[in-house]
């Protein structure tokens, strides 16, 4: 007999074969899927990482920016928006910033009347004559942040300007004091209490001419101090004894009836500093005021000779020709006219 095939085992012998060949090809790819997922959780998870740390180094970064920086001013306010004084008398301006948390702000003090009324740096107004001035306080960081002060200025009661003819040589006397035409106030001589005469209007306009000339350089000189009444000079005086002494603040401030605000014809410029020497403004300064009728009146080397320690930031107007003539002889004005600064009894 002839044996029977049996094809129905063979076929699933094929049937489990195929099976177990698509079960691994099933796993091959899920094993495949599986590790790019794991590859792209990873990619993704470092990226994170990457992020957060990048992050956070950033934030530091901008942190320590900010609280090394200092925000600028944004707003600036005056507690009052309107002042009176008579003239003589002086005042400091009171005013606030915002943001509070601004720390030493740096404001700009501006005058648009000298003649009427002065302001120095510090923000002390000193009203000089009769009229109305508006006072400006500046952010230095940002000229949108202002205030201005509105001051009226009135005659002094009982107060009178003496003739400017009036002349002396005699030494210490409180009377107005010319030698070659030039008024002089130091150490020696002095001026009376009651002379008041205000921003000189002549000074002021070759001040301004000078400050002109020099903006187009690129500069900026400004008056930080202009005139000053003998009242204020006292003032003034009598806080520098308090701080240093007499004998220290006889060396920087000029005893009332002494100082050369007094006659309308002495700026101080800019930064009432030493520092002032150096920068390009002072300079400037040093190398062309002549040219516009002013010296340096406390010049450095003299001070044995003026009284005075060097003040760079201190002009004197004397007129075109004589501040030439003193500038071109290297001598102070008290070498040039032969004279002497030295209080009474010294």
């Amino acid at each position: 007999m002839t044996r029977k095939r049996r094809p129905k085992r063979r076929l699933k012998g094929k049937a489990v074969l195929f099976f177990l060949m698509l079960l691994l090809l099933v796993g091959a790819a899920v094993c495949l899927i599986c590790g790019w997922i794991f590859m792209e959780l990873g990619t993704d998870a470092e990226r994170t990482i990457t992020t957060v740390i990048s992050n956070s180094e950033n934030s530091y970064g901008t942190s320590e920016t900010i609280s090394s920086s200092k925000p600028p001013v944004e707003a600036v306010t005056a507690e009052a928006k309107t002042l009176s004084l008579e003239v003589g008398e002086s005042t400091v301006v009171s005013v606030s910033v915002e943001p509070k948390t601004v720390e030493n702000p740096k404001l700009v003090y501006s005058s648009d009347n000298e003649a009427v009324a002065s302001v120095d740096q510090t923000g002390e107004i000193v009203g000089i004559a009769p009229g109305t001035a508006k006072i400006s306080v500046t952010a230095e960081d940002n000229e949108a942040a202002t205030a201005q002060i509105t001051v009226t200025v009135c005659e002094k009661e009982g107060g009178s300007k003496p003739e400017s003819g009036n002349t002396s040589s005699n030494e210490g006397s409180a009377e107005l004091t010319y030698i070659d035409g030039i008024l002089i106030v130091n150490k020696t001589y002095a001026l009376p209490e009651d002379y008041a005469p205000g921003v000189d209007p002549t000074a002021k306009a070759a001040f301004d001419e000078m400050a002109a000339d020099a903006a187009e350089e690129g500069l900026n000189l400004y008056i930080s101090s202009g005139y000053r009444s003998y009242e204020y000079q006292a003032g003034l005086y009598d806080r520098y004894v308090a701080r240093d002494g007499q004998e220290v603040a006889d060396t920087y401030s000029a005893r009332p009836g002494h100082s050369e605000h007094q006659t309308g014809l002495a700026f101080d410029l800019n930064t009432i500093s030493m520092d002032f020497a150096e920068t390009a403004e002072g300079i400037w300064v040093t190398e062309h005021c002549h040219e516009y009728g002013f010296i340096i009146r406390y010049p450095s080397g003299k001070e044995d000779v003026t009284g005075y320690q060097y003040e760079p930031w201190h002009i004197r107007y004397l007129g075109v020709e004589t501040a030439t003539a003193v500038w071109e002889s290297g001598l102070c004005l008290e070498e040039y006219l032969n004279i002497t600064s030295v209080y009474a009894e010294e």
